[in-house]
Parts: C-alpha cells; structure tokens; sequence
C-alpha cells in the first residue's frame, strides 16, 4: 500500500479536510491509510447485501457494513459523507424505509470510489514531489457535497449535525460570505431561511461535483514531446482527470511502455532522434496497443502531415497552439 502523506497534501479533498500538523495529523494519515485500505471491501459487502438480503427483514449484514463506514468516515472528517451513511443507517434500521435504501445507496457509493480517487491522486508522483494544489474544481466539489448534505439533513431535523457541519464548512471558507452567512443563520436556528440559502449554495457549486465526475485517475495518459513547455501544459490541462505520464523522447517512451500499460497517446511530430511517425509506427506494431487511442499535437497542420499520420493510425490531430479545454474534449471523447 502506498502511504497517504498528508504533510504534503493538506489541501481540502471533497467532503474532507486533512490537519496539517500534530498529533491529530498523525493520527488522520493512520486513519486515511486505513480509509484507502478497506473502503472497498466494505462497499463490495454493501452491494451484495443489498442484492442478496430481504431488507424487511432488516439486513444486519448490511448495517454492520454501513457503521464501520459511518466509523471510517468520521475518523478522517469526511463530514458530508458521514451524514450520508448516518441516513443510509437511519433507513436500513426503520420498519418501511426500504426505498430510502435504495434510493440513496447509488449516490453514496460513487461518492466514496470519488474519494478514493482523489486521494489516490494525492499519492501520486506529481503531488509527492511537486506538493501540486487540488484543483478548483475538487475544492468546489467539497463545498457542495457539504451543502447537500446540510440540506438533507435539515429536511430530517437533523439539526444538530447539520449546524456542526456549518460551523466546520464556515471556518475553512471564512472568504466566503454566503457560508459565513450560512452559519449565523445555523446559529440563530433560523431553519426556514437556511434551508433556502443552502439550496441556493448548492446550485452554485453543484456543476463541480459533475465535472468532477469525470475524473478517472485509473486511465493513464503517456505525452511525449521534447518541448518541456508543451508537456507542462499537457499535464496542467488533464490532470486532475487522469494520470499524465509526461516524458520528452521516444527512446524514454518505449522504456515506459515495458513497465505501464497507458490507455491513451498524445505524441509530438517533429522530435530528434525518434520523430513521432516512428513512435507511433512501433507502438503499433505492438499488439497490446493495436487499438489505443493515439492522438498527435503538433505545430504541422499541412495536408501531407496530416494524411501521414492517418495512415499510420492516428486517431485525432491537435495542431499548437490548442487549450486546456480542447484537449480535454478530444481526450474525453475517447476515455468516456
């Protein structure tokens, strides 16, 4: 297992904020390690108890699952994740709430392999060593799942956790003066009210958690290109999506390729020693990437260039100079 290291990366991760020093810092690296380590056995259980058990009959496997979650979750203040499974659990132990089960479990569950995700990001090689931020998005992200999860439990009156969560989402956006906003409205018990401005904070934020869904840091990208400038932005553009693999020559490419198996291309043309024809000639040869997706960014627009890369197998073409969002489009378009 690779470790957490939360020295490096204190930053906000959606629905969790990571001490940046002393003990309880510790204790929070133990505690996310732990988090990354069993997570997924526990939502495999939660599936199959879901599939399996008679959930009138009040599935005991399923709640024993959920409150090692809800024990998880609250170790490492993944706030809003937390007040979810405390709702799951709610469900799963009342007599005729079968629906609010099923109903919520989808959501839940793609949120904490999102978590996972981010914080396997945050293992990564870029962020070790380069202390990298988390992307505005990720931060939004964290603030609306917060939100959501206020506004539910402010529909529950659940309203002593509800303001703990605003207390907690204020102090780490003091800036912000709609959340400040939030918690004096909390702190006055004025429901009503604030149940409209969370719902109207939530509309604000909430397009971060769908563009955040389309994060997938399992898919690995390898750019080759001898500019430095022209990986840099290679990397800034896709990875907060995907794992970047940024290297600046064929002959170093090919060495990658005997230890990573990338899901996606983005070669140069004009490189010396090995031009990116020849790459990409040779990494068709090879079986295992007969039908990986490979894409050229280069400053050669002309006909001819453009008709010799199709022939080799070429799937797309990006002439410099391009933009983060047109990269990501056309990277998009074939790791959807």
């Amino acid at each position: 297992m690779q470790q957490y290291d939360g020295e490096r990366y204190y930053h906000r991760i959606p629905g969790l904020l990571v001490p940046r020093v002393g003990d309880k810092h510790e204790k929070m690296n133990v505690a996310i390690n732990r988090f990354i380590d069993t997570m997924p056995g526990l939502v495999d259980s939660m599936e199959e108890s879901i599939a399996k058990d008679d959930l009138e009959n009040r599935p005991d496997s399923l709640i024993s699952t959920v409150e090692k979650l809800c024990s998880l979750l609250k170790n490492i203040y993944a706030r809003g994740l937390e007040a979810d499974a405390m709702r799951i659990l709610r469900f799963a132990k009342s007599d005729g709430m079968v629906g609010g089960v099923h109903k919520h479990m989808p959501s839940f569950v793609m949120d904490l392999l999102s978590l996972s995700v981010v914080l396997q990001k945050a293992q990564s090689f870029e962020h070790a060593d380069q202390k990298m931020e988390i992307s505005e998005i990720e931060n939004n992200a964290s603030i609306a799942r917060d939100l959501s999860a206020i506004i539910a439990l402010i529909d529950e009156h659940e309203f002593e956790t509800a303001q703990r969560i605003i207390t907690e989402l204020a102090v780490y956006n003091s800036g912000d003066e709609e959340i400040v906003n939030l918690m004096q409205l909390a702190v006055a018990k004025k429901y009503d009210e604030l149940k409209t401005v969370a719902d109207a904070l939530y509309a604000r934020y909430a397009e971060s958690i769908n563009q955040l869904a389309g994060t997938d840091l399992s898919k690995i990208i390898l750019a080759v290109d001898d500019m430095p400038e022209i990986l840099a932005f290679v990397n800034s553009a896709l990875k907060s999506h995907y794992k970047v693999i940024a290297v600046p020559s064929g002959k170093t490419a090919l060495k990658v390729l005997e230890k990573q198996k990338p899901d996606l291309f983005i070669l140069d043309i004009d490189m010396p020693e090995m031009d990116g024809y020849e790459l990409a000639e040779r990494i068709r040869y090879m079986i295992a990437y007969k039908n990986t997706p490979l894409i050229f960014l280069t400053g050669n627009s002309t006909r001819e260039h453009i008709s010799k890369a199709m022939a080799i197998g070429c799937d797309d073409f990006i002439v410099k100079p391009s933009n983060h969002e047109n990269l990501l489009t056309k990277v998009g378009k074939f790791l959807a």
